[in-house]
């Protein structure tokens, strides 16, 4: 079992050389896992519990170890896989994830959260085009109804059939983002024929504002506005950035760049999407 004590290392540096750190565990939830973990023994759920336990608060060094046991002890479990290589992706290392993820979706090629994490590491990666396939695959099924049986598939996961609004912008505004640095600027906007106002979204509200401000119904100020929760400013902040750098406002999308590294979640997939953007040289002075 990993220690509880709380680590002093950073859990990752990011690209741009900054160190991150976990927060500590006040209320005892990891102890909990734990000891069911211990009491119950070597099980699938168990060690899953104890596992995200973990990441409640960014152990992801010590989450991780937890999900490879999980993974060794039971292939065929494709929540291992698509954990771990979500945390793989916390942590910067994209190759390591895809692999990951790759194997969750030959396990649940159907499900919603392994596509969107397999087409995040892709993005991630720099490789838009495999990102935006595997995005729009799964939007391809969103429109059918749901199969009684899906291949893997855990109960209560998300699958890409009959996909409801909030996981429809949740995965449009990645696809969005994937064609248009892959150079498919035409089939990005006939994505946005599908994204009105009316639709009924609740909890992804960051991208469905900005799929509102890449059809040119909010502006900026709009969609940036107001934020919902901690991580709104990194979601729509990134999508906005990347929308202004495809245009050709290089300035302002940098500045916004600049802005969302600066905040606090380093876990969350705008800031990851930023620091790596930064770190590759899109901000990079023009040499003349």
């Amino acid at each position: 079992m990993c220690s509880l004590a709380q680590r002093t290392e950073p859990e990752v540096y990011s690209p741009l050389g900054k160190a991150y750190f976990a927060r500590p565990d006040s209320t005892g939830v990891i102890a909990k896992a734990d000891r069911a973990l211990l009491d119950g023994g070597e099980k699938a759920d168990l060690l899953l519990a104890a596992a995200r336990a973990r990441d409640q608060f960014l152990r992801f060094a010590d989450s991780i170890p937890l999900y490879t046991r999980g993974l060794q002890a039971f292939p065929d479990d494709v929540r291992f896989p698509r954990f771990r290589g979500h945390r793989l992706i916390s942590i910067r290392r994209f190759d390591a994830a895809l692999v990951d993820l790759k194997t969750a979706s030959e396990l649940a090629p159907a499900s919603f959260d392994v596509s969107y994490h397999l087409g995040l590491a892709y993005y991630l990666r720099g490789d838009y085009n495999h990102a935006a396939r595997e995005y729009t695959r799964c939007l391809a099924l969103g429109d059918k109804p749901k199969p009684e049986f899906l291949r893997g598939m855990p109960e209560g996961w998300r699958s890409c059939y009959a996909l409801d609004d909030d996981s429809r912008v949740a995965l449009t505004d990645w696809t969005y983002r994937a064609l248009r640095r892959a150079g498919k600027h035409q089939e990005a906007k006939q994505l946005l024929d599908r994204i009105t106002d009316s639709m009924a979204v609740k909890e992804n509200i960051s991208y469905f504002k900005a799929l509102l401000f890449y059809k040119g119904v909010r502006t900026e100020e709009q969609a940036l506005g107001s934020p919902q929760n901690a991580n709104a400013i990194s979601t729509i902040g990134y999508g906005v950035a990347v929308f202004h750098r495809l245009e050709g406002r290089t300035e302002r999308a940098c500045d916004l760049l600049q802005r969302i590294v600066n905040e606090e979640n380093w876990s969350a997939f705008g800031l990851i999407g930023a620091e790596t953007d930064i770190s590759r040289g899109l901000c990079a002075p023009v040499k003349k």
